[in-house]
This record gives structure tokens, sequence and C-alpha cells, in this order.
């Protein structure tokens, strides 16, 4: 006499389960889209912290509010930026945690801070913004005036505007080109994250008063030619120091809008002439077709004097490559 199995009731837990898994995980760890959203919600947390802070300071919140509409001082522009660099600095720092790799992977080595690629970057932001005012000039669209502020206030807001302005630089390369581009790279490739954080870089500048989309273009570009130096020189170092000196020119030296908002405390009474094709109007340069081509040639001749490197190179960080993962890294 034989007896037949009797059938067991088929858990639907496990597949459940396993389904759970596949969304948010892989075999070597968290999937990429997530680490990027975790990363944005840190960073989220972290700046509305430090906010608070400030409106709870008496001193710094009367610097907050010295923003005016297209308007702002020296103060206030070191005040929020250095806001939003400690913000996302701490977000970078927990997913540097997370992920058991140091902040440098991410394009950020401390070690090469203001170094050698800073100074160049710094020098090809001046010589590219005097090279568009210049030829400005030429064409009768802008005038440089006379001096807005002399003696010891020059040098006093010469180094509050250099000091802030490498602070723009610093805290918008790393929010957009630094751990955001690598996770998602990570997921989708370096220049399809590259397209679609500059797309998203270049939007956000639309909520600056006097912004228009021909300026937010021109930052799209110019976010897409920061990750082409992060891409040829393994970090954010050159693109760093090329913003940050791209908008002191702007701000202080040749005191014209910058993304829509003008600078008090700048070096000149200049003023534009011209159409707005030639001068970019309220949104300043950035909107000026000379500055389009600029950008455009800056390409050409950085891609011909910062070749491609090998992955061996030791004289400075190379192309962004794979790193051997850690247990809470993946691919999407």
């Amino acid at each position: 006499m034989s007896f037949l199995p009797i059938p067991q009731p088929i858990s639907s837990s496990a597949p459940a389960t396993s389904r759970l898994r596949k969304v948010f995980l892989r075999t070597d760890g968290l999937r990429s889209g997530w680490r990027f959203l975790l990363f944005v919600l840190l960073f989220a947390v972290f700046q509305m912290a430090i906010q608070e802070l400030i409106r709870l300071e008496p001193a710094l919140h009367r610097i907050s509010q010295e923003n005016q509409r297209g308007v702002i001082t020296a103060s206030y522009n070191l005040l929020f930026e250095s806001a939003g660099l400690a913000a996302v600095f701490l977000a970078t720092l927990i997913m540097a945690r997370i992920e058991h790799r140091t902040v440098g992977a991410f394009g950020i080595p401390l070690q090469h801070a203001f170094g050698r690629l800073f100074w160049q970057g710094a020098i090809w932001g001046l010589v590219a913004e005097s090279f568009v005012m210049l030829a400005m000039s030429l064409l009768h669209g802008f005038s440089f005036g006379s001096l807005a502020v002399s003696g010891v206030a020059i040098v006093k807001y010469a180094a509050l505007w250099a000091a802030g302005d490498v602070l723009v630089g610093a805290f918008e390369e790393s929010l957009f080109r630094g751990y955001a581009q690598f996770a998602l790279a990570d997921g989708i490739g370096f220049w399809p994250a590259a397209f679609v954080l500059s797309a998203v870089f270049g939007l956000t500048h639309l909520g600056n008063p006097n912004e228009g989309w021909v300026g937010a273009s021109f930052v799209m570009l110019f976010g897409l030619f920061a990750c082409f130096t992060l891409r040829r020189t393994g970090t954010l170092w050159f693109a760093i120091g090329m913003h940050g000196a791209f908008d002191y020119a702007e701000d202080f030296i040749y005191s014209v809008p910058d993304s829509g908002i003008r600078a008090t405390g700048h070096l000149l009474n200049s003023g534009f002439h011209g159409p707005r094709w030639l001068t970019g109007g309220a949104v300043g340069p950035e909107g000026s077709v000379l500055t389009f081509g600029v950008l455009l040639f800056s390409f050409v001749l950085f891609g011909w004097l910062y070749p491609a490197k090998k992955p061996d190179t030791t004289d400075e960080p190379g192309p962004r490559l794979p790193l051997p993962r850690p247990p809470f890294t993946s691919l999407m």
C-alpha cells in the first residue's frame, strides 16, 4: 500500500520578498537610484536644519534677510553658500561612510584642494569671461564706466567676493557633479547622468530674478563642460576654480548681472548698451551669444590641452573609473 504525498500550501511571502528585494537591492547592494535619492534627502534635511539654525541666531538671521529681489550682498553670499556647502558635504560624508569610500572618490579629493588644477581652472574662468567682456566692449555693447568703490573698500570687497564665489563653485559643483553624478553614472552611465543633472542645474537657475531660458541653457551647457573637466581630470577642482572665477569676474570685476542677479560692493559702474543677443540684458553675459561661443570653444581647447589619461597615471587622479565595489554599492 502506498500513499501520495500531501500537497503543501505554497507560501506567497517568499516571491513577494524576492520581488521587493529586487526593487531596492542587487546581489552587491543598494541600487544606484536609491542611493541617489538618499543623498538628495540627506542634503534637503541638512539644508533645512542649517537654515533653521541661522534663523535662530539673530546676527546670522539679519544677514539672511539682506537678499533683495535681484540684488545680493557679499555677506549674504558668504552665508548662503557656506550653508549649502556644509549641507552637501555632510550628505556626501554619510554616503561615503555607507559605501565604505572616501569623499575623494566622488571627485573631491581633499588632498588636492586649491592645488594646481584649481588655479588652472580659476585662470581659465577669468580669461574666458574677460574675453567675452572685451569683445562685447569692442562691439559697443558694454562700457566699463568708472570705479564704484575705492581705497580700502576695493580690497575689502575683492576679498569678500573672492571667498564667496569660491564657495559658490564648491557648493554647486559638489552638489551637481559630486556624489549625485557618481551615483547616477553608476546606474545609467556617465554622460546620461551628466545630461540629466546639468539640465536640473539649469532649471534651478530659473528661480533667479531676471533669469530666462537662454541663461538657463547656458548654465546647463556650463554643467556639461564641468562634467567634461571631471571626466578628463578625475576631480572637480578645475571646475570649482573655473566656476568661482567666472562668477567673480561677473559679480565684482566687471560688475554685471550673474544669472540675473547683481552684486553690491562691485568694482565698476559698468553698463550694457547693445542688443540683448550681444549683452544678455538683465540675465547678464550668460545670455550673450559671445559667452556661448567661448564655452563651446572651451570644449575643443580643453579636450586638446587635457587629453584622456590612462588608468595607471599617477601624477594626477585619472578619469573616474569603476572601483572595487563595497558591500552597499551596486549598479542600477
